[in-house]
């Protein structure tokens, strides 16, 4: 017999509906009526898992950075940090389907979020995270005598953190002129320009 899915499982299925009305028809059209009926349920039911359309449109914006922090988890990131760095920046670009559908709906959120003040709680929120998580990194190619020399920590992870999100933007808006080999171009010459090959020996 099937198992029966648990409610957290359900809750993620509706999220996956939230996003899948997103994609296909805008965030405009994310309502409680057209997620239930995307989700193959009635409102009623659906609203026994959230209140509200706040609700639900907020748990859908966090469950993409769960995904998102999931996936990278499950990665096993090359012990030389000049390609681990390169490994992280590319899970934040469309550089295929399940990039480009995280990214399409994370634009619509973030979009939303400059009029919804929950949503824009878990934006500034991830937004901080990454540009931490990109320092963290940036750092580690200056401590392996990797970062170009006069170059600045802060200044070398705000360069990253706004390429990538720029990469996202026109990934997910002008797919034909910014696609995955576009795009791989840009970083490859963006870490030409970040990287050096000297550095430590140990």
């Amino acid at each position: 017999m099937a198992k029966r899915p648990s409610s957290e499982e359900r809750r993620e299925q509706i999220a996956e509906a939230v996003w899948r009305v997103i994609r296909r028809d805008g965030m405009a059209a994310a309502s409680v009526r057209t997620v239930a009926d995307e989700a193959g349920m009635s409102t009623g039911s659906l609203r026994h898992f959230f209140a509200t359309q706040s609700e639900l449109l907020l748990f859908a914006m966090e469950l993409v950075s769960v995904r998102v922090e999931n996936r990278i988890a499950g990665i096993e990131f090359d012990p030389d940090i000049r390609r681990a760095i390169r490994q992280f920046a590319e899970q934040f670009v469309p550089l295929d389907a399940d990039r480009r559908e995280e990214m399409q709906v994370w634009e619509a959120f973030a979009a939303a979020s400059r009029t919804e003040p929950d949503l824009a709680v878990v934006r500034e929120r991830t937004d901080r995270t990454l540009f931490g998580h990109f320092r963290q990194f940036v750092e580690a190619l200056s401590d392996s005598g990797f970062l170009r020399s006069g170059s600045s920590i802060d200044s070398e992870a705000m360069r990253l953190h706004a390429l990538v999100d720029g990469l996202a933007a026109h990934g997910v808006n002008n797919p034909d002129r910014v696609n995955p080999a576009a795009i791989t171009e840009v970083l490859d010459a963006h870490f030409d320009s970040l990287i050096t090959a000297a550095g430590s020996s140990d």
